[in-house]
């Protein structure tokens, strides 16, 4: 290659020439100092969006996990509600049945009462019906020992008067046995209710 010397005739020219040339090259260093400045920020900027990009992508797996919690919880929820409703129903099952055993129960523990209040009825009349012939029975007993003392016809009447007595002392018996059962049943009702 051959440099070509430049001419003292044209100093201006060549003058110039050098200066466009220092000024193209002043002017490709500022053009490569701001692509390399201009490149940095756009590294920077790349980076600082691939972290966005990162930290958004984790948010996104944690709000997937979120997501995927807050749906089995609703489920689970669903269940719960579904169970509590079968429970709900079959306590209104229980309940409606107990008020109805209870309804029957009060209406049986009634006519019980009813019952023992008549038996009670019963038993004291019958008490009373045996003290008065327990008082006939006294006062036969005495009639029949005044007429041992009287004279023998009475003996025969007495006697006759004592087989009356034997019925009525059997009827006593019999409704004593009566009695007897009614304050039986009557104590075992009491001991029901208990």
């Amino acid at each position: 290659m051959q440099f070509r010397t430049v001419s003292s005739r044209n100093p201006i020219r060549a003058s110039a020439g050098v200066t466009v040339l220092i000024a193209l090259a002043c002017g490709l260093c500022g053009l490569v100092a701001y692509q390399w400045y201009r490149d940095v920020d756009l590294r920077m900027q790349l980076a600082a969006r691939n972290k966005q990009i990162t930290g958004l992508n984790e948010q996104k797996h944690e709000v997937e996990v979120t997501g995927k919690r807050v749906e089995e919880e609703l489920k689970r929820v669903e269940q719960l509600k579904e169970r509590l409703i079968e429970q709900d129903k079959t306590n209104k099952v229980e309940l409606s049945r107990t008020k109805r055993e209870l309804s029957e129960t009060t209406v049986k523990w009634e006519r019980a009462t009813q019952l023992g209040e008549s038996y009670k009825a019963a038993y004291d009349k019958m008490a009373t019906d045996i003290k008065a012939q327990n008082e006939s029975i006294k006062k036969l007993n005495e009639a029949y020992l005044n007429g041992v003392a009287v004279n023998k016809d009475t003996i025969e009447k007495y006697k006759k008067l004592a087989s009356d007595c034997e019925d009525l002392n059997n009827r006593y018996n019999k409704l004593f046995e009566q009695a007897e059962k009614l304050q039986q049943a009557l104590n075992a009702q009491a001991a029901e209710k208990k």
